[in-house]
């Protein structure tokens, strides 16, 4: 296993100028115990070979070493919750995938829809419908961009300090570069310095970008 991973990685970085393969979905979906322990060696950071039906989540999270659960790879996995091939096909299933995305936004999950390019015809223009559905709070992105943001967003460090009844400060430590990022209060927020903005609904707050090992130091004013 380890020596087909490595290899597909190769070919697929040999062949296409200035491409580094960190994103590995297993074929059919078929994983064997070995696939942490190779997706490591060959250099990967992000997985999509499980369903949301095997690992009952349609939440990211740090694929275990050797499947064993007593030690995290390092590889983080993004579990499939919609595919195209089952019967009746991806077209005549658009309505049901739309009920699942919105269910999984209700509960702050995302999901992951596996679209294979064998057939563009049928299946393009179901994904540009199911798109075109979309409530409009919901969002969309590819794969590794979302991947990127959930791997910073994991390895965030932070801490809140009290400096009064009304205020506190947010410090906050990036390892990766992000943007986007949302940190959600139990008090409403007033007033945030130091770049961030106070989003309407007064209790969360967007962050600045953030650049690879920068600290930052938030002001907090909460609402009296």
């Amino acid at each position: 296993m380890f020596g087909e991973v490595r290899v597909s990685k190769e070919l697929l970085d040999g062949e296409l100028p200035d491409q580094d393969t960190i994103f590995f979905r297993a074929g059919h979906l078929r994983v064997p115990p070995s696939l942490s322990e190779a997706l490591v060696r060959s250099g990967y950071r992000f997985d999509s070979s499980f369903t949301a039906d095997d690992v009952l989540s349609n939440f990211p999270y740090a694929l275990p070493l050797d499947l064993g659960f007593e030690e995290d790879s390092g590889i983080y996995e993004f579990p499939v919750t919609i595919e195209d091939e089952e019967s009746p096909g991806y077209a005549q299933r658009v309505p049901q995938a739309l009920e699942v995305i919105r269910a999984n936004a209700e509960n702050g999950a995302i999901s992951v829809v596996l679209v294979h390019s064998n057939e563009s015809k049928t299946k393009a223009a179901a994904e540009n419908e199911m798109l075109r559905q979309l409530p409009g709070d919901i969002g969309k992105s590819d794969m590794l961009s979302f991947a990127n943001f959930w791997r910073a967003r994991d390895r965030l460090q932070w801490r809140v300090t009290s400096t009064s009844s009304a205020t506190a400060v947010l410090q906050i430590t990036s390892q990766e570069p992000v943007t986007g990022l949302t940190f959600e209060f139990k008090r409403p927020v007033t007033v945030v310095t130091g770049g961030a903005a106070v989003l309407a609904d007064q209790r969360r707050i967007v962050l600045p970008e953030l650049k690879p090992g920068q600290t930052i130091s938030l002001g907090v004013t909460y609402h009296p």
